[in-house]
This record gives structure tokens, sequence and C-alpha cells, in this order.
């Protein structure tokens, strides 16, 4: 009975398999390059032969699946001629008892092809061009096919790749996704399914490189098949939205999916026609995704990461950076295409004039229609009737509203209906007043858009640029590295050190109970002869080591203080400060001091410090930012109004910018003297498109920065009195220096706070 099972079992499989290849040589008969070219089926036949396949029952499935994918006979008799050739060659072999090589494969790929091309060119009068650029491809693809499927052959689907398989792989799946373009009903697109069932199953299972370069892969194949790159961008979305979510929660990465799609289709509207039709394949994959055992996909997800396992490897980093180079630089002009639509979308409303135009009009209508008296003032006293009105318009437009004073004393004799004309011009104002503002909101909210657009498309070329920069790896010193700590007793089972953009990195990998020693950073700086510095610890997946990444080490460093005093009465400041490490090179140091104190103030400026740092860790440019941030607080119901006060210091360099807006000097105090950092501009929220400027000051080891709110500076009568008075503290602590700030300010005030106060004070040194 069992054997019978066996049996039964092993037919199964079989027949899953030819329908697997079936299908596969289905969808690469539709796989053409911009609908011209179609040089994919040919090589995997000849690979799955070269992988011991049955040469009859595979040529039976090219013949069956080529037909029913064109349903022309010219193409059956084309395949058949072709598969005709390949089984007599193939006999000739059998017979002869030669096994086939490389060399072989890809001399009869050519071979059969002939006959094809003599089709093509007398028969059916083809481009010889596009045949010959078909039959190159086509060989080319046969050798990487051939290769791809020789290592699942040998190692499996989760087998280590070469470098050469690895591009090998991606051209298979690349190939495939270019025929799953071909199939859609409507609005239902199968590679839409399979690409989300793709970076769901590759998310769980594999790496983040994996899945990432597999959806690069499938999106290549959608640019090739249909020349846009719309789904390349999709499926990048996709796989970047599950990468962020990924773990071993099937729900977190199917909601991490859908939050891709609706990023693509609402808020970047890349697809053409976008329904709930749409939804149904990523639906599907998802509903796969989850019914699909999790026992099986641990199976397959410790295969794979036993095959991957490495603590570092120099693979990682350089792997398809050129890649995802020009994929970035895509994406970023995507986005800046997408600002340039906004702004031109950009209405302006109407001019002065011509609403004015239009109210004389409405006026008449509404007004003056129905008046006995409309002949004798629009005939007889038009021209002083037609200046009465423009003037009472005019006047309205200034004011906001009219009254009988306003109205010409010779035309106020002659009306009848006065007060319904005044009140008529007084709605009639109100409701432009009010379509001006909505649409002046809708400018604005365009605008903002388009400039955040137009940021993420910066950071997407400044990260385009950092990819494509070479990196250089130092093989030499990595064995250097890990005998010297050996030599200081640390353990290190692993060093990877490489140089890009300028900045040395060193990664090691060595036991937990050594990764606090001071001496790593000891070694590891003298080998590379300069000073370096942890930048990041992460845990291994190996039990008990810790991965450590070292980078070259800014020339300066600093430490702060903060001291702040809520106004007297109040329970709550109204001020907000932010002291944030942007990255290993920046710190961004900022005060802002809302409009009043208490709750609404506290309010709008802890929003506005939320937003800046946000910003500033993204990336996007300091003249995107204060202007998003300002327009953000200019389009809120209520008048929102903040002082900002804003320092961006490099340690790298030891370069300092200052920004203000509508806030009070700042002091940068030195070993012998103490600037006044002082810049006029209005606060946030107060117009849309305030001006914001920046000063750059050059520190040096030892000075220390003084940022301040009103409620600090007040207390003096003129900035130069507390610089004087700063110029004198001989304090060194940036902490104690701040408190004894704020005590003096309190003692000249008879301990009283007459408004919010907060105190920022960093000090630089040289490391």
């Amino acid at each position: 009975m069992q054997y019978v099972n066996s049996q039964n079992n092993n037919k199964l499989l079989i027949f899953f398999k030819y329908l697997g290849f079936f299908a596969l040589f289905f969808i690469l008969n539709k796989a053409g390059i911009n609908y011209l070219i179609y040089p994919f089926v040919f090589g995997t036949y000849f690979a799955s032969i070269w992988c011991n396949q049955n040469v009859f029952s595979i040529s039976a499935i090219l013949l069956l699946s080529g037909y029913l994918a064109t349903f022309s006979l010219y193409n059956l008799l084309e395949n058949a001629i072709f598969v005709l050739i390949f089984l007599i060659i193939y006999g000739i072999h059998y017979k002869i008892k030669k096994p086939f090589k490389y060399l072989h494969i890809i001399i009869y790929a050519a071979i059969v092809n002939l006959p094809k091309l003599f089709i093509e060119i007398y028969f059916l009068n083809s481009n010889i061009y596009l045949l010959f650029l078909e039959f190159v491809l086509g060989l080319l693809y046969t050798f990487a096919v051939l290769k791809y499927f020789e290592s699942i052959c040998v190692r499996g689907l989760c087998g280590r790749l070469t470098s050469l398989e690895t591009i090998c792989a991606f051209i298979f799946v690349a190939s495939v996704f270019c025929g799953l373009n071909a199939f859609s009903i409507g609005n239902i697109h199968l590679i839409k399914f399979c690409a989300s069932a793709l970076v769901l199953f590759l998310g769980y299972v594999s790496n983040v490189q994996t899945t990432l370069l597999l959806a690069a892969a499938a999106g290549v194949g959608s640019l090739f098949y249909s020349n846009s790159p719309i789904y390349l961008c999709v499926i990048l979305i996709y796989s970047l939205c599950v990468c962020m979510f990924k773990t071993k929660n099937k729900y977190i990465m199917s909601v991490a999916l859908i939050a891709g799609e609706c990023i693509c289709g609402f808020y970047f509207n890349l697809f053409f026609e976008y329904n709930i039709l749409s939804l149904i394949p990523l639906i599907v994959a998802i509903l796969c995704f989850i019914i699909f055992p999790n026992k099986q996909l641990d199976i397959y997800s410790v295969n794979f990461h036993e095959s991957l396992s490495s603590l570092t490897q120099a693979s990682v980093i350089n792997r398809n950076r050129e890649l995802l180079h020009r994929r970035l630089v895509e994406l970023s002009d995507v986005f800046a295409e997408m600002n340039k639509v906004l702004r031109g979308m950009i209405s302006g409303g109407i001019a002065n004039s011509g609403a004015k135009r239009l109210l004389y009009n409405e006026v008449k209508i509404k007004t003056c229609d129905d008046c006995p008296n409309k002949n004798k003032c629009f005939r007889v006293y038009s021209a002083e009737t037609m200046q009465s009105l423009e003037h009472m318009i005019d006047i309205g437009f200034e004011k906001g509203k009219i009254n009988l004073l306003d109205v010409p004393t010779l035309f106020a004799g002659k009306c009848d209906k006065l007060n319904s004309l005044v009140s008529t011009i007084n709605d009639l104002i109100e409701q432009y007043k009010n379509y001006a503002g909505l649409v002046n909101n809708i400018d604005a909210s365009k605008v903002l858009l388009a400039e955040q657009l137009y940021g993420v498309s910066n950071i997407m070329r400044d990260l385009s640029l950092e990819v494509n920069s070479g990196v250089n790896f130092e093989k030499g010193k990595e064995k250097k590295i890990i005998d010297e700590l050996t030599y200081n007793n640390i353990i290190c089972s692993d060093a990877l050190v490489f140089e890009s953009a300028g900045t040395l990195s060193v990664t090691l990998a060595v036991r937990k109970e050594d990764r606090l020693k001071t001496s790593v950073s000891k070694v590891v700086s003298k080998v590379c002869g300069h000073k370096m510095d942890i930048a990041e610890e992460t845990s291994s997946t190996r039990a008990g080591w810790q991965v450590l990444t070292l980078k070259s080490a800014p020339k300066y460093d600093c430490v702060f203080g903060v001291a702040t005093k809520t106004k007297t009465g109040s329970s709550v400041s109204g001020d907000a400060y932010s002291i944030v490490k942007i990255n290993d090179g920046k710190y961004l140091f900022a005060l802002c001091d809302g409009m009043g104190s208490g709750q609404k103030a506290e309010q709008t400026s802890s929003t506005a410090i939320g937003l800046l740092e946000n910003f500033y860790k993204a990336g996007f440019d300091r003249e995107i930012i204060l202007s998003s941030v300002n327009k953000l607080l200019s389009l809120g119901k209520d008048e929102v109004f903040s002082a900002l006060d804003l320092c961006l210091l490099d340690v790298r360099e030891g370069l300092c910018d200052f920004i203000k807006m509508g806030a009070p000097e700042s002091y940068v105090k030195q070993k012998e003297t103490t600037k006044i950092i002082q810049i006029g501009a209005l606060p946030l929220g107060i117009v849309q498109n305030a001006e914001n400027k920046a000063k750059q000051v050059y520190l040096s080891s030892g000075d220390k920065i003084i940022m301040l709110t009103d409620g600090i500076s007040d207390a003096f009568k003129k900035p130069e009195d507390l610089q004087d008075y700063i110029n004198n503290l001989a304090i060194s602590n940036p902490q104690e220096m701040a408190e004894e700030i704020l005590n003096k300010v309190l003692s000249i005030n008879k301990k009283i706070a007459k408004d919010d106060m907060s105190i920022i004070v960093a000090k630089v040194f040289e490391r």
C-alpha cells in the first residue's frame, strides 16, 4: 500500500513539474522587449534539457505552449523545425554517448535558430536587424539561464551564488516578469500579483539585500516589456515598505505592502487607471501568503540563512551599487517631474481688477435689474452710476466692507435701493474674500507638496551619488586589525575595511564581553593611521557575538547644557527645545518660542520642533525645511506664530550655521571675546513665503554657543549688555553656564519669570 502511495506521489510531482515548465514556457513566449523581440523561451528550453529533463516531454511542452501563446501556424512551424533539428542532434549525441558541454549548447542554439531566421526573412519579410538582435540576445540569454539552472541543480534554490550566477539569476527573474506583463484583464494585472507575492515571500524567508535585488529584477523585466518605469517604481516601493517592516509577523508585512500600494496609487498616482479592481491581485497575493504554512516558510528561511550567513561580507557592500544608483536616479527624476506638474497646476486665483469687474456685474444683476429706475441710472446717468459703483467696490476691497458713509453723496440721493445695494456689495466682497482665501490655501498646499517632492528627489539624487561612489577595500588592514586585537585579548572573528565617499569604515565581529573595551578603538585607530570611533553597535546572528562599526572620527565634539523656567503663573512652558545628532558629523540645536505662553504656545512650539527634527533627519535641504514648516503653520485655522532659533553644527569642519526667524540674538563666546549673532526675519507662520537667512561662523576648540529665548534677552536693556555679561563669565561647564545666566535673569526680575525662559549652551572641543 505504501509503495502504491509512493508511486502516486511521484506521478503527481512529475505532473506538477511539467505543468510548471508549461507555464514558464507560455509566459516566456509572451516576454517581448518593447513588443519587438522575443529572445527568452528557447534559452530556457536548452537549460531545462541541460538539467536532465526528458527531452521529448520538454519538446512537446515547448510546441504546445508556443502555439497556445500565439495561435500562429508560422510560429508552430518554426518551433517544430527548431525541435526536430535539435532532436536529431540530441539523438546523435545519445548514439555516440558523448555528453553535452556548455560550448555545444551555445553552438547548437545558434544552429537550430537559423531556419527560424530564414523563414522570418524570406517568407514573413521581418526586420533583419531586429531578427539579428533577437538572435544575439537569445544566445546570451541561453548562457545566462544555463548558468543559473545549473546552480539550482547543484546547490538548490537557497544556495550561495557566485557573482556571475547572481547576474544570471537577475536576468532570469527579469525575463519571467517581462512575460508576466502581457497578462491582464482590465485593471487586474498578473504582474502585480506575482510581484506582491515575490516581495512578501522573499521578505519573510531571505535577507533585505536579496529581496531588493529580486524586486529590482522584477521591475527591470517590466521596464523591458513596456518601456515604462512605472512598475519598476511600484515594485521597488513594495519591497522597500516590506523590508522596512521585515518581521516574522505576516500581518505586519501585509499591512506594509498595502501601505506601499496606497503610496503608489493614491499619493504618487503612478497607475493610469486606479479603482477597486486594481487591488484584487494584491489582496489575492496577501491571502496566499497568509495561508501558506509558517512551518514551511521557516524551513526555507533557515536553509537560506545557513547558506548565506556571515558576520561581515564584502560582497554585500559592493553588490549592485551601480544598479541601485540608476534606480535612485530614475526615482529622483519621477519625483522631480511630479514637482513640476504640481507647480504647473497652481491657479493663482483671479486678479483684483478682474474680480472688481465681476462684482460690478453681479451688483447690477442682483440689485439693479428689477429696479424701476434702472434705465434712468444706466442710460441718463451711466457714467456717474458706473463711477459710483466702482468707487464703492474699491473701498470695499480696501476696508473689507462698506457702509452708507462710503456712498458718494450725489449717488445716494438718486438711488432708491441704497441699503440693499450696500448689503449686496458687502456680501459679494465677503464671498470673494472667502474664495480668494480658499484658492490661496489650495495653491499653498500644492506648493508645499511640490516642495516635499522636490526634497525627496534631491535626497534620492544625493543617495544615488553616494551609492555610485567607488568603494575601496583595504584587504591588507583586515588581517592586521584581527591580529592586533588578538594581541590585546580581544577576540575578533571577522573584519571588513573599506573607504566610501571619503569616509573610512571598519566593521568588526567581536565577542560581547570585548565590545566595551576601550582598546578596540585604539587598535583600529593605530592600524588605520587616524582616529576611529565606534559609530554603530548591532547584535550578531551568532550567539555571543556583537558587530561593531567604526568610522573616521570628526575633528571636534561637543557637550551641552540646558536651563529652562516656566512663566510665573503658567503651568506649561510655551518654549520647546531640541538637541539632536543628525548623523555622525552634525548636531542640531533648536529653540522655538510659541506665541504667548501656556498650552497653545507649547503645542505650537513642540509642533515646529518636531517637524524640524524629522525633516533634518530625513536629509532635506534647509530652504525646503524652513519653507515647509512655515507653510504648514500658516495654513492652520488659527494664527500660529513661533520664533525659531536654529543652529546646525558640523563637528567635522568646526562650522556652525545659525538660522533665525523672529528669534533674539545668539552669542558665540570665544577665548577673549563674545560675538553677537543677529539675523532679522519674520517668525514662522506669519506669512507663507517668509524669508530665512543663515549666518556661518567657524569655531575653535573651547568656543561656546549660547542660544536663548526672548524671556532671557528681554531682561537686559540691549544685546550689548548681555554680551558683556557673557564675556565676563569664567565658567567652562556649559550646564553651569546655562544655569548661571538663568539665575542672573531671575535676580534682575526679582525672582519673577515674566515670560517662559529657555537657554542652550554648547561647548565645542577638539577630540
